[in-house]
């Protein structure tokens, strides 16, 4: 009887295969009494075909194995054929619409925003809910079995021949895995399909674009069911979890009222399963981030509302995971993971996590210094390639419009408007960097040996891509020696690489004998003593001829010497940002930027000297 059943859902997968989208128009058109030939066509979705499928889902489970996978390829045949119409059907709307006079405004209006008859929502509803019983019929009856990763493991036994021989019953148990896996593969692209259906035609499948939260969150439901056994690669192929998250990238692309449902989900998972931290940073990457990343700021938002502070108490729901040790523990390497895929999203929305820093688990505040190593490193290459600001996000479409229009503006307002913008553009990037690199610099103090470790690393990462300013090399180099002394073997381990690291990649060049730099040194001071500004040079005069009538010292000497450099270098920095600056003032001013060259050159090589 059961086959019997079976038969008629294949049945009727052909007449909807053939039939496409008049099944359903015939049939809305047979209920409102409008058929010319009443009785001529029947409802493709009759009660035989809903009541056939219910009871052939409710008992999926004691099914013979050969029935059951003709109902799941029914159930999915199904599914994908609607969908296929659902497309099919707006595209034929959209070359109709294109074909028509443009003086039939009316029908023309009409038929763009035409929507699909209800018995064809209803017939959607329908297979997708069945399609979502049976996958979670098979996900818990693959927990329940653990059978993920039958096949992958050999049999053990003793020597000889006996240990190679598989026995009927271990056989009969790998048929049944596989079987099992080619069934969840085939529903979980079924879902997929119906999923990315309903988020690509969304006006022409619901009434005034208002999708139906019930039908359209169906896919996520089942998703985060095969994301919670997706541990590993081999794991992930079979659960389809590449098509979990597809189906969850879909419904947040369609359905915004659902976003909120989504991220509780998702925070949930992340708090409860360690191997999800990556899986969620990949799906901020596959959702729209036409103009910005909503999931993906809606769950830095989360986090930055998550209660630290309460204590770690086994058990509780992931809802109040705050208190919850291995709940921050899973959280927190998705900040660092989404920072190396989208660094400049989290480099905007950075301050949502910054107050965890004072929080009490070391993890967060680990996870959050490795994410702020991730975005210098990131964005300060991608800034040196094309020059993108710090404060924005560059994988929003708009920041790329905001430019664009920035540089209209500049061309109608003179070069005034340019020159302006660009000094703010400088001054963005100064001051964004710096706050990162001042975080880095304080927690480098952090009570946690592992978050001292991590900022190390972070700061290891920084040097070794290049991407530390030359005015830090020398508080950095001080600091990795300072933490030498520290009492954690670790982190004097991690110190020690960051100091090898800043030897590496220092930018004095591969030579640190002090001897050239000391003669560089008074060869640019002497050039500079020579030509300094006028009023600098008579101010200088000035106070030297006081000084020779009150008899003063060669103290005193050297002071008013080093005070006139340093007035002149302070003024030629002053005047580097102008646009209109004499050859000898460029000349003057290449000067006093190899001093200070050089000088520093001096103090790096007389820190390492001086370390203890």
């Amino acid at each position: 009887s059961f086959d019997g059943l079976v038969t008629l859902l294949e049945r009727g997968n052909r007449t909807l295969a053939s039939g496409g989208m008049t099944l359903f128009e015939e049939a809305e058109e047979e209920q409102d009494g409008t058929c010319s030939d009443e009785g001529a066509f029947d409802p493709w979705m009759d009660e035989e075909r809903v009541q056939a499928m219910y009871t052939l889902v409710r008992k999926s489970s004691s099914l013979a194995p050969s029935t059951r996978k003709r109902l799941i390829s029914a159930t999915c045949q199904a599914v994908q054929s609607l969908s296929t119409i659902l497309g099919s059907s707006d595209t034929e709307s959209s070359s109709e619409d294109q074909i028509e006079p443009t003086s039939n405004t009316g029908t023309q209006s009409s038929s763009a925003t035409a929507v699909v008859s209800q018995s064809f929502r209803d017939a959607l509803a329908c297979h997708l809910y069945m399609l979502f019983s049976i996958m979670h019929f098979t996900e818990s009856e693959s927990k329940s079995s653990k059978a993920l990763n039958v096949g992958t493991t050999t049999t053990g036994g003793g020597g000889g021949g006996r240990g190679k021989k598989i026995s009927a019953k271990e056989q009969e148990r790998r048929a049944e895995a596989a079987e099992l896996a080619t069934s969840r593969e085939a529903c979980a692209r079924a879902m997929l399909v119906a999923a990315q259906a309903m988020s690509g035609h969304t006006n022409r499948l619901w009434k005034r674009g208002v999708p139906d939260e019930d039908v359209v969150n169906l896919p996520c439901r089942i998703a985060y069911q095969m994301l919670e056994g997706a541990t590993g690669v081999v794991a992930r192929r079979a659960c389809s979890g590449t098509e979990a998250l597809g189906m969850i990238a879909a419904t947040v692309n369609s359905a915004d009222s659902l976003l909120s449902t989504v991220v509780a989900a998702l925070v949930d998972l992340l708090c409860s399963y360690e191997h999800m931290a990556p899986l969620v940073a990949e799906l901020c990457c596959m959702v729209n981030e036409r103009p910005t990343n909503r999931l993906a700021t809606e769950l830095l938002r989360e986090i930055g509302r998550m209660d630290m502070s309460g204590p770690a108490v086994e058990g509780t729901a992931a809802a109040g995971a705050g208190g919850k040790a291995s709940g921050v523990r899973n959280v927190a390497p998705f900040l660092s993971e989404l920072a190396s895929r989208r660094p400049r999203l989290v480099l905007a929305q950075i301050s949502l996590v910054l107050p965890h820093l004072d929080s009490e688990p070391y993890q967060l505040r680990s996870a959050i210094v490795a994410t702020i190593g991730n975005i210098l490193t990131k964005v300060g290459q991608a800034d040196d390639e094309d020059g993108n600001s710090w404060d924005v996000d560059a994988s929003s479409p708009s920041s790329e419009e905001d430019k664009e229009d920035e540089s209209h503006d500049g061309n109608e307002g003179g070069r005034g408007t340019s020159s302006d913008a660009d000094s703010h553009h400088m001054s963005n990037i100064s001051k964004g960097r710096s706050a990162l690199l001042d975080i880095l610099t304080e927690r480098v103090r952090d009570s946690s040996s592992f978050t001292r470790v991590a900022v190390l690393k972070a700061w290891a990462t920084v040097v070794e891509s290049d991407c530390l300013p030359l005015e830090r090399f020398l508080p950095v180099t001080s600091l990795a020696i300072s933490r030498l002394q520290d009492k954690t073997v670790m982190v004097r381990r991690s110190a020690m690489q960051l100091l090898t690291l800043i030897l590496e990649n220092n930018p004095y060049m591969g030579c640190l004998d002090p001897v050239p730099y000391m003669d560089k040194v008074k060869e640019l001071e002497v050039y500079l003593k020579a030509n300094m500004p006028s009023d600098i040079e008579d101010a200088r005069a000035a106070s030297q001829k006081e000084l020779e009538e009150s008899k003063g010292d060669e103290i005193s000497k050297d002071e008013i010497e080093s005070a006139a450099l340093a007035a002149a270098i302070a003024e030629a920095e002053e005047e580097s940002n102008s646009d209109n600056l004499s050859e000898s003032q460029l000349e003057y001013l290449a000067k006093v930027k190899a001093l200070k060259f050089a000088s520093s050159a001096l103090n790096f090589i007389a820190l390492f000297e001086d370390a203890n």
